[in-house]
């Protein structure tokens, strides 16, 4: 889709101005692109190769600040834009489609007000083995379902509050539905708490959408741990989707282990169970076609080699077979099209690619 020729003039127009920002003001991003591998993408044996963008993290630029008020109090804010790498097209039909709030902090935690990550995001990402350190990847296992178990991550005219006190954070998100003649639809609603205390760290959070026309509501789960002991970090979590609408279920546990090899060499691996029942649907036909339930494994491996503190390569694999109305899903997610005339399918992806922060 075309953007508006005023973005991309803002875009351009805000780099040399943050190039000269004011005290307090970052400039930050992200290059990540990766060449990837798949066999098997639409269930019918038909491979593909491609160059992907945000191979192992989503590829962004943005502005974050922070000015002391005085007395302990600051006003604080940030805009993220998100940016394919592997053709440079802006993300989310925004110009900041990842992050864009302001809002105050102090000894009482802070308040922000905008576009925000839910808690399911900034707490449930904290247990994927796979994740560590530069967020979701491109073939990550969570997605299986098709991405669903995050609650579409970012919340629209959203208070967002957040706290720590000692080895607990807490984060409370509303967003407005801003629906004429009701409250409740189209509203967002959520919390989590992560403890952290050593080599231990523990999570829950919950998310819940209603439609804009109040039919349906999704409400979404997470609860995880992590344990670190030398070198090796060991993870375990579950996270959890239900649909009132047709009571669609969705499920997915998974289990793993990080190692830090040498001070430049990251591995991780990781094992995924994935379900689904009740009258689940594909996601993106214009007629929904009913898939049922079925469930799928998989299995990932990645290694992280730091050529310097701001640039990495890394090389990636991963098998997932999903079975009955899994594969309906798997293949709809990453083919375009479900394939509902095969009842057990295996794909197979190899990636490497190169990431770059500034």
């Amino acid at each position: 889709m075309k953007k508006p020729a005023s973005l991309w003039l803002l875009a351009a127009g805000l780099l040399p101005v943050a190039a000269h920002a004011a005290p307090g003001v970052t400039l930050y991003g992200i290059v990540s692109s990766a060449v990837r591998y798949t066999s098997n993408i639409d269930g019918h044996h038909n491979d593909q190769a491609a160059l992907v963008s945000g191979g192992m993290v989503g590829s962004r630029w943005g502005l974050k600040g922070d000015e002391d008020l005085g007395g302990g109090q600051h006003a604080i804010f940030q805009l993220e834009s998100g940016f394919a790498s592997d053709d440079g097209r802006a993300s989310y039909n925004a110009l900041f489609g990842r992050q864009a709030w302001v809002g105050l902090s102090g000894d009482w935690g802070s308040l922000t007000f905008g576009r925000q990550y839910n808690a399911i995001n900034n707490i449930g990402w904290a247990f994927d083995p796979l994740d560590q350190g530069w967020g979701n990847f491109w073939s990550d296992p969570l997605y299986i379902g098709g991405d669903i178990f995050f609650q579409d991550y970012r919340i629209d005219n959203s208070v967002v509050y957040q706290r720590t006190v000692g080895p607990f954070s807490v984060q409370l998100d509303y967003g407005a539905g801003e629906q004429a003649g009701s409250m409740g639809r189209g509203t967002t609603l959520g919390g989590g708490v992560k403890y952290q205390q050593g080599p231990v760290v523990l999570g829950v959070a919950y998310d819940q959408r209603r439609s804009d026309d109040g039919a349906n509501t999704l409400r979404n789960y997470s609860v995880g741990g992590s344990y670190a002991v030398g070198k090796a970090t060991a993870y375990l979590g579950h996270m959890g989707r239900r649909e009132s609408a047709g009571d669609a279920r969705f499920a997915i546990s998974f289990v793993g282990l990080g190692y830090q090899l040498t001070p430049a060499f990251h591995v991780s691996g990781a094992y995924y169970r994935y379900q689904q029942s009740g009258d689940v649907t594909t996601q993106f036909q214009d007629t929904p076609v009913r898939l049922g339930g079925g469930n799928a494994d998989s299995i990932a491996l990645v290694g992280d080699y730091a050529l310097s503190k701001r640039t990495s390569v890394y090389v990636e694999a991963d098998i997932v077979h999903a079975r009955g109305g899994a594969v309906g899903r798997e293949t709809e997610y990453w083919a375009g099209t479900p394939a509902t005339d095969v009842d057990d399918s295996t794909r197979i992806g190899v990636m490497v690619g190169m990431r770059h922060h500034f």
